[in-house]
């Protein structure tokens, strides 16, 4: 019984800790509509970590300028 009711302990603080990020992307989304002045709201995955121009998964198909500056002093390396 005492792994039963830790189960539920454990599902109970995931389920709450994902609807606080809810409320907190809500907020925020309601925070950038109120206040245009800011910009929008930055969505996960939408910034140099979400693989854009800043970050590139592929040196081969980068558009950053300084990635690519990387891959040919890589090629001069070899």
């Amino acid at each position: 019984m005492d792994i039963f009711i830790r189960y539920i302990i454990a599902m109970f603080f995931m389920l709450s800790i994902l609807f606080i990020w809810f409320m907190v992307q809500k907020l925020s989304r309601k925070f950038a509509a109120e206040h245009p002045e800011f910009g929008p709201a930055r969505e996960e995955g939408g910034g140099c970590g979400g693989g854009g121009k800043c970050n590139c998964g592929s040196i081969k198909n980068c558009t950053n300028p300084k990635i690519k500056h990387k891959e040919k002093a890589l090629k001069k390396n070899l």
